[in-house]
């Protein structure tokens, strides 16, 4: 290969890997602020490997619950769940709060957050620190191209919208808001509230479930619900 063609490999491989890291954002959250930082948003120091516990416990006290890390990974652990995310919505559901998954969607996640709604996720770490963590997304900044999350020890973890997007693929793209029976998240879907709402019934908190039927039939007032 002639040394005069290699600057040009080069630089095609390099706007490939842009091109493969680089996180489109759609025209509706490009019209989103610039900016924005849910400073409220509680945080507490990571009690265990996946920082599941303290997670929810932010974001339960966010909500006016009072809980704390280690009452939650007892309730986690009882749940006998599957899977810590299973065991995490489990536990949110039995202080009545909902747990409206979102959908597989970078842009679903910042439109959340636009609208005041912290976004529970779960992501690959790197490796220097393998394995599956849950966070919270409490801020982005667009211009700059980056998120705030409450992660592990961090109350303010930086990172680039690429390299979050990058593990949170790893992690499955699992996002969930948790939120009051009475409070409709950001571009709410009618029939994943109502699974949501369903979810509540089925896991025995009756009165939750039907704050959040009532929500919808508020929201949704010519839907047969």
């Amino acid at each position: 290969m002639p040394k005069s063609f290699l600057p040009v490999v080069c630089l095609s491989a390099s706007l490939l890997l842009t091109a493969c890291t680089s996180v489109p954002l759609s025209p509706e959250t490009q019209r989103l602020p610039e900016r924005v930082e849910l400073s409220d948003v509680p945080f507490f120091q990571q009690s265990d490997a996946q920082g599941g516990a303290s997670a929810l416990a932010a974001l339960l006290n966010y909500h006016g619950v009072i809980s704390s890390p280690g009452l939650l990974e007892q309730r986690m652990q009882q749940a006998g769940a599957v899977s810590a995310q299973a065991g995490l919505e489990f536990a949110a559901r039995s202080h009545d709060v909902l747990v409206y998954p979102l959908p597989a969607s970078f842009d679903a996640l910042l439109q959340q957050v636009a609208a005041g709604h912290p976004v529970l996720v779960l992501r690959n770490q790197t490796l220097a620190w393998p394995g599956q963590q849950f966070a919270i997304l409490v801020g982005y900044d667009k211009r700059e191209r980056t998120l705030v999350l409450r992660s592990g020890n961090s109350r303010r973890w930086h990172t680039s919208f690429s390299s979050f997007s990058s593990g949170w693929e790893e992690a499955g793209r699992w996002a969930v808001v948790l939120t009051p029976a009475d409070q409709l998240p950001a571009q709410p879907q009618m029939q994943t509230w109502l699974d949501a709402a369903a979810a509540l019934r089925d896991q025995g908190r009756s009165d939750a479930a039907q704050r959040a039927l009532r929500t919808a039939r508020q929201h949704w007032p010519d839907a047969q619900l």
